[in-house]
């Protein structure tokens, strides 16, 4: 027979460790670590994740973001980094502004902007008295929410966010940072004279005469909130001193007394407004606790004179404010009120007023995973202060707020799909209509595209698709991905659930054919996943907690696998993140690009993955085992040509190695000018054989050792088939 050329173009289909290493197609890989084959006709070195965040806007020049000191990361390595956006600037200017905030181990929260590139002082803490806090941060509209998934006992969750708006005049206009308890008014009276109390409401309420309104006679007991963000109404505090109205069918006159004259914080920076409500009871006052309470006035202390929808108080909430009338920040207004409103704390709300503490806020309160969807903050494996003090663990509940209050949790709002299976829910996250809960091994997914609640159905359960860490699970365009040591896995609109792993990477916990890890070996409890955007890969890191280096792919926590999306293919990458560092969890920066923070000596430095070639000094590609068309029979294989580019000063030598009939042993035996020299345009490398090799198949394997970015464009083989088939053994 005559010499023949076979030739190797395409190397997208990257690694296939599940299929015997001659039964994989020939553009798979049996072992390649620091290379992709991304590109059509190409194989090139990876990219790594030491790159610098990008200027906002796209631009090419690099953000010059100062390292964050005395930030330590052991005790929470895949937690605490946000991405987030404001309204305004960390001047207070209304014209926009990308922030990045970090949680380390102690829970100091601390944010870094794109203008001014230094991180802030401490902004505050989730817990001060422990170094395991594992915090993660949701965005909501000019502000985030920030708790420590640990639970432990003395974290709480914590409000951070810009501030604009004025409480009796007094501008606010700051960032602010501070607990979710919500308060409910502490003080505060029916007063028969002009009483102020900064920080609180007194009323007077005075009966008109019989026939000028439609209220009833009798004995009438007040209450009044607070409005927290213009619509997130705290509890009910009962004011002490009743009123007896003896004219029937009278009016009420309603006076509001409010002060903040000691200081624009008098009422908490958040606090906006609030109500005044009334019940009837019997004399005894043994019935205060029983019905609703019924609106007597809306109160609102933003906004300016002449406002008619603040700035003052109301009747009705359909009503017109009357303003203020303030002096020394002391305000006082006036209304007449003929009949019952007929709104009540409930129908405002759309939960009673005795639907639990409605927060999660207290000391020791706190969830493991958050997402805000369709308007709404679901929680998840929640820790929450009872009306006795008690504090309530519920690992199998989710609950949910009223639409557009994040802060609000009646008891009423929750969801059990499953209780009683040993299993605590992880994460949440959100996409379509769809409410996915993750627990440690069974994913749920709930159709929540109904604005009503009770139109929320379970639409599918799925054993074995859990997770072990929140940050298993990322958000991409087209879905959401997630890991697990059964898999990777996507969901896309429309297309459901597919594993991405199945028939290309070893399953379970065995080794390879080549000693290396199945993918269950190789997931740990602290893998994490990111999505970078550009070039429409996912990039796993073997352990976030790890510091782990020079132990061997696999064997390092800065390993990684990279999931290609456009050719569906499986990549291995020895510490292309910062080795020997901790890391926390990816985000997505200004641009889009894919962002994670490393810690190494209390010291934090973000980064970026970086896809283009990045140099490596441990680059692996095998080939599949050729065995060219004729399993059967002995082939005489005298030289290899290789299309190449090599980015090294000096030349690499011992790049080419072969393995014959199956064997996992590579051998560099009689090759001849097995060298890669410098190249910066495509050379051609003749590699010969000073005695050619009879075999039935061989693989190639290429390798580099020094600092080196290379790319092969195709691969050939020179090699004759002869006429005697295999001998049996």
């Amino acid at each position: 027979m005559p010499k023949q050329l076979a030739t190797l173009r395409d190397f997208s289909g990257g690694l296939n460790s599940q299929r015997d290493k001659r039964d994989i197609a020939d553009n798979e890989s049996t072992l390649c670590i620091d290379v992709i084959g991304d590109q059509a006709g190409l194989l090139r070195t990876m990219g790594n994740g030491s790159g610098s965040p990008r200027q906002k806007d796209h631009s090419s020049s690099t953000q010059s973001f100062a390292t964050l000191g005395s930030a330590d990361l052991a005790g929470c390595g895949g937690y605490g980094l946000k991405h987030f956006e404001f309204d305004f600037n960390e001047a207070g200017t209304n014209t926009g502004e990308h922030y990045v905030g970090l949680v380390d181990e102690a829970g100091t929260f601390k944010v870094v902007d794109y203008t001014n590139n230094n991180w802030t002082s401490s902004l505050g803490d989730l817990n001060g008295s422990i170094t395991t806090v594992k915090a993660m941060i949701t965005p909501l509209e000019n502000s985030v929410r920030l708790y420590d998934t640990s639970l432990h006992a003395s974290s709480s969750v914590k409000f951070y966010g810009y501030i604009d708006n004025k409480a009796l005049g007094r501008q606010h206009d700051s960032f602010a940072f501070g607990g979710q308890q919500l308060p409910k008014p502490t003080g505060g009276n029916n007063v028969s004279s002009v009483i102020y109390t900064n920080g609180a409401f007194n009323i007077n309420v005075a009966q008109g005469s019989a026939g000028a309104g439609s209220w009833v006679a009798g004995y009438y007991v007040f209450g009044y909130t607070f409005l927290y963000d213009g619509n997130q109404e705290s509890r009910v505090y009962t004011m002490s001193t009743t009123e007896n109205v003896t004219n029937e069918d009278c009016s009420l006159g309603v006076t509001v007394y409010a002060a903040n004259a000691s200081s624009a914080t008098d009422y908490d920076i958040r606090i906006t407004g609030g109500r005044i409500y009334w019940k009837l009871y019997d004399n005894t006052n043994s019935r205060v606790s029983d019905g609703e309470w019924n609106l007597l006035a809306d109160v609102d202390l933003t906004g300016a004179a002449g406002q008619e929808n603040a700035y003052g108080i109301r009747s009705k909430m359909s009503g017109h404010f009357v303003d203020w009338s303030i002096s020394s920040n002391q305000a006082n207004a006036t209304i007449t009120a003929l009949d019952p409103s007929i709104d009540t704390y409930a129908t405002i709300n759309g939960y009673s007023s005795s639907d639990g503490p409605l927060i999660i806020g207290n000391t020791g309160d706190g969830y493991k995973s958050s997402v805000f969807a369709n308007r709404r903050m679901f929680v998840a494996n929640i820790v929450m202060t009872n009306e006795k003090g008690e504090q309530d663990k519920n690992a199998d509940r989710i609950m949910y707020s009223p639409i557009n209050k994040p802060d609000i949790f009646p008891n009423s709002n929750f969801i059990d799909v499953v209780k009683g299976d040993a299993e605590e829910y992880i994460k949440l996250e959100s996409i379509g209509g769809r409410l996915f809960a993750y627990k440690k091994d069974t994913l749920f997914m709930l159709n929540i595209s109904n604005s009503n609640p009770s139109g929320w159905f379970l639409e599918s359960t799925h054993k074995g698709m859990g997770v072990l860490h929140p940050a298993a699970v990322t958000k991409t365009p087209f879905g959401l991905l997630w890991l697990n040591p059964n898999g990777l896995y996507v969901y896309e609109t429309g297309s459901g659930i597919t594993e991405l792993t199945e028939q290309k990477f070893l399953s379970g916990y065995r080794d390879d054919a080549f000693g290396k890890k199945a993918w269950a070996k190789w997931v740990t409890a602290n893998s994490i996943v990111g999505y970078y955007a550009k070039e429409s890969q996912a990039i796993i890191a073997r352990d976030a907690t790890d510091a782990t280096a020079s132990a061997g792919i696999g064997g390092n926590g800065s390993d990684i696998i990279l999931y290609d999306f456009k050719t569906r293919s499986f990549w291995l990458g020895e510490e292309r993140l910062q080795s020997g560092a901790i890391v926390t969890n990816f985000d997505y920066d200004a641009n889009g690009d894919l962002i994670y923070g490393s810690e190494a000596s209390d010291t934090v430095t973000l980064r970026t993955w970086q896809s283009d070639d990045q140099d490596s000094t441990k680059i692996i590609y095998q080939t599949k085992d050729f065995d060219f068309g004729n399993p059967g029979v002995i082939k005489k294989v005298y030289a290899f040509y290789v299309t190449y580019k090599s980015s090294s000063g000096t030349t690499i030598d011992n790049v080419l190695s072969y393995a014959v009939d199956g064997s996992t042993s590579f051998a560099t035996t009689n090759l001849q000018t097995n060298t890669f020299d410098q190249a910066t345009s495509f050379e051609i490398a003749a590699i010969t054989l000073s005695s050619p090799v009879e075999c039935q198949s061989i693989a190639l394997k290429f390798s580099v050792d020094s600092a080196t970015q290379i790319e092969l464009n195709d691969v050939t083989m020179e090699y004759r088939t002869l006429r005697r088939r295999v001998a049996s053994t």
